[in-house]
């Protein structure tokens, strides 16, 4: 194994660690905070956004107030800073973050950190590693969402994980690696979780394919690189990968002297493997890389909660695996508590191979950010079968309810629901029931019997399908809609997936699936709070699906998402009766084919998706907004004629973020009006009325953020794909 070798300006071959920094014109280094006696509230400096969700709290809230009503719709473009130029990405989701005078941001599939100069968009320093084939085969092989930031007053560092899974603590002034921190600046984080590292080796030149075909495996004695075909072993070490895949697709989150990280996993659309590495929480000292603790998110045999994977949790054992915090997290520095949004477990949609309420899988697990003590855990779905991880940062809050002063975390989930509990004892603050649900009739799943149903805040997306949420313009209408719903599974909530063929005990080929697996609430979008009036501001998605399950006739699995994995490598063997049929693509293409008579949604318009206003003092819903506006419907179809249609509302997912009057909010990738150019909206905080809207190069592809920066307030967001990522910055013209 290689440590990294630093150097400026020019760039290595392939070596596992190879770094390159390069620096552009002289960095001017600011007095730290101690020294300039900046006040820090929620880990943030007001006028800065310090962490991914703007402070530890993740409200996405800044309290400037030079962009208003009066002036939203004169702001123009500062700069663009074309992140395309350092290499693609799939798209550009990157948040980045304002800490003492720098921009902080990362790019490139690579996930490259760089820091930009506020005031006009260029490069200050960027720092760039190679990890080999442990890039190659990342499953989240993305630019991430951002960094992390810390600073003791006087030293600042930027903290990065990587896509091959390693931690780099870079200086945040220079952009050289800390040399104190781990070896030469760098922590291969496939170190500590109990596996020897081994040689690895890959057979193609590709990407890992989704789920985890294709994959890294162990190198053979004496296996060297081949640089002709681009296979063999590299070099490069990790852990075994018969023991599954391992990653990361989130920053993690500074609290105090600790950076708390934890990992994600492949996709778990449609797996090969019947078990999978689990997911983990781990603090490290943020001076050294030493690693302090770990939490594990799947409890190991004679661990709390390892009763709920009633036939064994043991790491290797068929149906374990999963359950990675992948998403984004919050903190609360005064507890020393860190809030940790856990994954689901092994296989999106079908649960045979694990029975149990499978913990933490689906929770909200409270730590101790010094120890990784437990302090408390709620679980949101109980042995997922939807694909519903908890996707996004919980928001935290202090408000009065009833009278009483109270520290509260709102969670937003794909399920469309808002789960409300006390933050230092993870009790609800309005009742969450326990309900019974639909049970599964597909062959060896075990459903469990309630799902935890909050009684309030109102859902904000379409859930489940049931007849009176059918168009009923007219009587044929209403009948046509009725007679397509009712050829899926139909149910208030948590619908399992049917079978294909129609094998199981009802005779459903398809289910109903809403919300869907982007929610809801996914991670690209989102919610933001409000500090001061006690509000979050959701924003999310709404639609409706179907889901069906069948034998991938190449997996361990019994059943899995429509696939086939047949002659992929890492598949099992093609069985002799083997026919073509499933797809490489899978089922997700199609699912939302069917929903419809003549272009007309068989659902009746709702205020659900769009932009959402909360008071978290009542739980109350307090105003709503479509994403963009509004899509005006027509239809040809003759069991239409004489009915005025109502607009729909557009999809996607709002990326929402609130200052001291406004909400501001861009459409997303998929989101807004079609044929409406791409917009900033910005809309009063109390109404929901619009109050601005200026047009953009591009629509945004992540949350926006702002900051002060000498005297002028600035708004920031990534947008593209490709080779075309960047960040735009608008500001006030003089």
């Amino acid at each position: 194994y290689r440590q990294p070798e630093l150097f400026f300006n020019r760039t290595l071959g392939i070596t596992l660690a190879a770094c390159t920094v390069m620096v552009a014109g002289a960095i001017g280094v600011t007095r730290g905070d101690a020294a300039q006696g900046k006040a820090i509230v929620r880990g943030n400096v007001p006028g800065e956004w310090r962490y991914w969700g703007a402070d530890a709290w993740s409200t996405r809230y800044s309290a400037l107030d030079q962009i208003n009503a009066r002036n939203f719709d004169s702001l123009q473009v500062a700069w663009t800073w074309k992140a395309g130029d350092f290499g693609e990405d799939e798209y550009y989701r990157t948040t980045p973050l304002f800490a003492n005078g720098r921009v902080l941001t990362v790019a490139t599939t690579r996930r490259y950190p760089i820091a930009i100069d506020p005031s006009n968009g260029q490069t200050l320093w960027s720092f760039k590693f190679d990890e080999g084939i442990r890039w190659q085969k990342a499953p989240r092989q993305f630019a991430g969402r951002g960094l992390s930031y810390w600073t003791d007053g006087t030293k600042e560092r930027v903290l990065v994980v990587t896509p091959g899974y390693h931690l780099y603590s870079i200086d945040a002034a220079t952009g050289k690696p800390d040399p104190a921190f781990g070896k030469n600046g760098v922590v291969d984080l496939e170190e500590g979780l109990g596996f020897p590292l081994v040689p690895l080796a890959v057979d193609d030149s590709g990407p890992l394919i989704i789920s985890d075909a294709a994959p890294l495996r162990k190198a053979k004695p004496g296996e060297k690189w081949d640089p002709v075909t681009k296979t063999g072993a590299d070099g490069s070490v990790g852990i075994d990968p018969a023991h599954g895949e391992i990653a990361n697709s989130s920053p993690g989150i500074v609290v105090g002297d600790v950076f708390v990280v934890g990992n994600s996993s492949i996709h778990g659309y449609y797996p090969i493997k019947l078990h999978n590495l689990p997911g983990y929480v781990r603090g490290f000292d943020i001076r050294t890389g030493k690693q302090l603790w770990k939490f594990n998110l799947i409890p190991q045999p004679g661990e709390p909660g390892a009763e709920t994977w009633t036939k064994g949790s043991k790491i290797d054992s068929d149906g374990v695996g999963k359950n990675d915090p992948w998403a984004t997290w919050s903190a609360d520095p005064a507890l020393g508590m860190v809030y940790v949004p856990v994954g689901m477990p092994l296989m999106d949609e079908y649960g045979g191979h694990r029975p149990g309420a499978n913990l933490y899988g689906n929770s909200v697990v409270a730590l101790d950010a010094k120890t990784g003590k437990k302090k408390w855990h709620y679980q949101l779905v109980h042995h997922d079968i939807w694909d519903y991880d908890v996707p996004m940062a919980p928001n935290l809050l202090d408000v009065t309810i009833d009278g009483k002063p109270r520290k509260i975390l709102a969670q937003t989930t794909k399920q469309g629901w808002v789960y409300v509990l006390d933050r230092e004892t993870g009790v609800p603050v309005w009742p969450i029931v326990e309900t019974p649900v639909l049970q599964s009739d597909v062959p060896g799943e075990e459903t469990w019997p309630t799902q935890p149903i909050p009684s309030k805040p109102a859902p904000y997306s379409q859930q489940g399908l049931l007849e009176s949420d059918l168009i009923d313009y007219t009587p044929a209408v209403k009948d046509s809609a009725l007679k397509l719903a009712q050829r899926c599974r139909m149910g208030p909530y948590f619908i399992p997936a049917s079978t294909t063929d129609g094998t199981g005990k009802y005779g459903y080929k398809c289910s109903w699936y809403a919300p869907g697996a982007s929610g809801g609430v996914n991670i690209d979008g989102g919610t933001a709070a409000d500090p001061d009036n006690g509000w979050i501001y959701v924003g999310g998605q709404s639609g409706l699906s179907t889901t069906q399950l069948q034998k991938d006739p190449c997996s361990q699995f019994r059943y899995s998402s429509v696939h086939d994995s047949c002659g992929l490598i890492g598949a099992m063997p093609t069985p002799p009766d083997y026919k073509p049929g499933g797809g490489r693509g899978g089922g997700f293409e199609n699912r939302a084919n069917g929903t419809t008579i003549g272009g007309v949604s068989i659902l009746k318009p709702k205020e659900y998706g769009g932009v959402t206003g909360y008071d978290m003092k009542t739980g109350d819903k307090k105003w709503w907004i479509p994403n963009g506006g509004f899509i005006p419907v027509t239809s040809n179809d003759p069991l239409f004629a004489g009915v005025k249609l109502p607009p729909r509302t557009p999809g996607g997912q709002p990326q929402v973020m609130n200052t001291k009057s406004l909400v501001v909010y861009g459409t997303g990738r998929s989101g807004g009006v079609p044929g409406q150019a791409p917009t900033l909206f910005a809309v009063d905080k109390m109404s929901g009325k619009q109050v601005g809207a200026v047009k953009i190069p591009s629509k945004t592809t992540a949350v926006p953020m702002t900051f002060l920066h000498k005297g002028k307030q600035y708004i920031v967001f990534a947008t593209g794909l490709g080779s075309s990522t960047a960040l735009v910055a608008l500001t006030l013209p003089k």
